[in-house]
């Protein structure tokens, strides 16, 4: 992607997933995303709900995007799922229906991270062997990721530094010192 996902597309690109697995219940009135989307600008965040007979009639399904990190706004509404049908088992249908949103949401985020990723510098090491470690850094500013990449190349061989934000990557090699032994001069 080229622009951060709004919340008003999660929401549909999640909605269409369910369409086409037939998991959106017959018994909906309507779904709609929010009418106020904002940019989701990183996967940090968890999915809220609340399922809840409505005030004087059906039930309705809120959801919304609720930031790990302390933010301006640190949640956002998606969207909401209306029936009219007030049973226990249309409450039944509905969790059902929660279940399934959640299980969607979080598989599709998780395929497309980069997708949720416009905030912050990440770090990632590489071995000899070009294989990417298992360490990865998160920083909110430049000046902080490019000293924790001095600190990686003491010990790997190739750090990549990338700005989220502008979506550019920059390689980094260890230097060798003039016998050819690994190290920083």
């Amino acid at each position: 992607m080229n622009k951060p996902m709004t919340t008003e597309e999660l929401f549909n690109k999640i909605c269409n997933i369910l369409k086409a697995k037939g998991r959106l219940p017959d018994i909906l009135e309507y779904e709609s995303a929010t009418r106020n989307p904002v940019p989701i600008m990183t996967y940090a965040c968890e999915l809220g709900s609340k399922l809840t007979y409505g005030g004087n009639e059906g039930i309705y399904l809120d959801l919304w995007i609720e930031y790990s990190s302390i933010r301006e706004k640190p949640r956002q509404k998606l969207g909401v799922f209306k029936t009219l049908h007030e049973s226990s088992d249309a409450m039944h249908t509905m969790a059902g229906l929660l279940a399934n949103f959640i299980i969607e949401e979080y598989a599709y985020v998780n395929a497309h991270l980069d997708d949720f990723t416009w905030e912050g510098v990440d770090i990632y090491a590489f071995d000899k062997d070009g294989k990417q470690c298992g360490l990865g850094f998160t920083y909110s500013t430049m000046e902080d990721a490019l000293t924790k990449k001095d600190r990686l190349l003491e010990k790997y061989p190739k750090v990549v530094v990338r700005n989220n934000a502008a979506r550019k990557e920059k390689t980094f090699l260890q230097e060798t010192d003039s016998s050819g032994n690994g190290g920083r001069r």
